[in-house]
């Protein structure tokens, strides 16, 4: 099992907001190949202050309160509980840990910047963010919302990163999850899944709404399943060259120095789809005992 730690800034369950952190958590426990060491709390769906208390409840709720959760800081390395759990974990770890990143990277670099060698003692990095080209879904170009919030955070790590992936906006848009089978997931016997699926149903209405499609785009998942489950992904071993200017819109493509990176896609969508929803249930099934 990989010893991981997943950095986000979890809205499950707040109003308005994405959903797809906390799938991705219960995705992540229940492949069965992560060894979840603790998960902390960035900024992007929502500030701070709005994450950090959600996780914690979402933890609970979830099953899950004997994990760890470490608030981050958006400004004050010294300050940032999360990223010291990071960097004391790679010294525990080293060569071993691997971090599932699905907010702004600040709680990454802010680790970083407590130890040089972070990048050194971390085994695998799998990141949720970036473009390489405009973001359109049904003829609307969407921002990059991740990289662009803490643009210096993310042009620093993806510069002196190690083993890096990334789940890039471009590469999510094959993976669309459809309202029918995901109404199908709630549909049994489980009350966890019948649970997930009530929590989910927001976000297909708010989704129709904007773009007119009967699914979601489960964006931090597959940042998830590109670490723990490689084998479902042609690796796409590319390199790109943000600058400080490029990456303010998450842009990958710059003119900054290249660095080689893995853009992982996926080898078969539906078989994608089925496979997480399996892993749903395997979760469910150790939560409703």
């Amino acid at each position: 099992m990989k010893k991981t730690i997943i950095d986000c800034d979890n809205t499950f369950g707040v109003e308005g907001c994405d959903l797809d952190d906390g799938l991705a958590i219960i995705y992540a426990i229940g492949t069965g190949r992560c060894q979840l060491l603790g998960v902390t709390t960035t900024f992007g769906n929502n500030t701070l202050e709005v994450v950090s208390p959600n996780t914690v409840a979402f933890m609970r709720e979830i099953g899950m309160e004997a994990v760890p959760v470490e608030p981050g800081h958006a400004d004050d390395a010294e300050q940032n509980k999360a990223a010291r759990f990071m960097a004391e974990s790679a010294d525990r770890f080293p060569g071993e840990l691997c971090i599932i990143a699905t907010g702004s990277l600040t709680n990454v670099y802010h680790a970083w910047l407590l130890d040089p060698a972070f990048f050194e003692k971390t085994a695998e990095l799998s990141f949720m963010g970036g473009v390489t080209e405009p973001l359109i879904i049904a003829g609307k170009q969407l921002d990059e919302l991740n990289f662009s919030c803490s643009s210096t955070a993310a042009f620093h790590v993806l510069s002196q990163g190690k083993a890096v992936k990334i789940a890039t906006g471009n590469n999510c848009l094959d993976a669309l999850f459809s309202k029918k089978r995901f109404d199908r997931m709630g549909q049994g016997d489980a009350p966890f899944l019948r649970w997930l699926c009530a929590q989910g149903q927001y976000w297909f209405r708010r989704e129709k709404e904007a773009f007119g499609h009967d699914g979601i785009y489960k964006w931090d998942v597959y940042a998830a399943a590109a670490l723990l489950y490689p084998e479902l992904f042609n690796e796409n071993t590319v390199e790109i060259s943000p600058d400080m200017q490029s990456i303010k819109t998450g842009m990958l493509l710059g003119r900054g120095e290249p660095c080689t990176v893995n853009l992982p896609l996926l080898k078969d969508s539906k078989a994608y789809e089925e496979h997480v929803y399996e892993v749903y249930a395997r979760f469910a099934s150790g939560v409703d005992k």
